[in-house]
């Protein structure tokens, strides 16, 4: 178990280095106790479920399927999972949308988005975790503000493990660059104005130059899903 001043140092000698160095660190340090979390709505997870494929092939890589993501976004998954030869592990509420609608009243999420993610991804994340030490994640410090002081490596309260960010001082634009240089695969629905993309039911198509998160919890103060808080 690393201490918090470890996480420290290490953070700082991170702090500018290529995200493959960060990520073959993890792996070398961790093993099979590290774990990729990858939306298949975002260029960031996909950058880095390719560096990291090019290190370990056989590093897990997770998803959390609330049971509302885009028919396109399901069509991705299993394009990747050909493209790499990799199995991504589905992560799952522990009730479906029909038992959450009868306990909590159906769309729940057109009434308190924040419990809805708290159910089908905050808690899932959690129980799924518990059997790893150290996780992976695509977020970066211009993508919201809660992330600004986001750090490359750093100890993770909510879910009790070392979370790593290999990007957190990307841009969006870098993350493209790389995408479109090593011909990594996208979500398609990125070509029909979705810049950010996560469930049916909260995503909308945004209008060009419209911030990239604007298409998500249209009508609600809400920006972000509670897994980087």
């Amino acid at each position: 178990m690393l201490t918090q001043p470890a996480i420290g140092d290490i953070a700082r000698t991170f702090e500018d280095a290529a995200p493959q160095d960060i990520l073959r660190w993890a792996v070398r340090t961790f093993g099979r106790s590290v774990a990729l979390a990858c939306s298949f709505g975002g260029p960031s997870g996909m950058a880095l479920l390719d560096m990291l494929m090019e290190i370990d092939a056989s590093s897990p890589v997770y998803y959390l399927d609330t049971d509302l993501l885009f028919p396109e976004t399901y069509a991705h998954i299993e394009r990747v999972a050909r493209r790499y030869g990799i199995e991504p592990i589905a992560v799952h509420a522990e009730r479906s949308v029909a038992e959450q609608g009868l306990d909590r009243g159906i769309k729940l999420w057109e009434r308190d988005p924040d419990l809805c993610c708290s159910l089908r991804k905050v808690e899932p994340q959690k129980r799924f975790l518990k059997g790893y030490a150290a996780w992976i994640t695509g977020v970066r410090r211009d993508r919201a503000t809660s992330a600004s002081e986001l750090r490359v490596v750093d100890r993770d309260e909510t879910f009790g493990l070392v979370k790593i960010s290999p990007l957190a001082t990307w841009t969006e634009e870098m993350v493209w660059t790389y995408v479109r240089a090593h011909d990594v695969p996208y979500n398609e629905l990125h070509d029909r104005g979705y810049p950010s993309i996560g469930c049916t039911n909260c995503t909308v198509r945004v209008k060009a130059g419209d911030p990239l998160r604007a298409g998500r919890w249209q009508g609600f103060a809400k920006t972000e899903c509670g897994l980087h808080a």
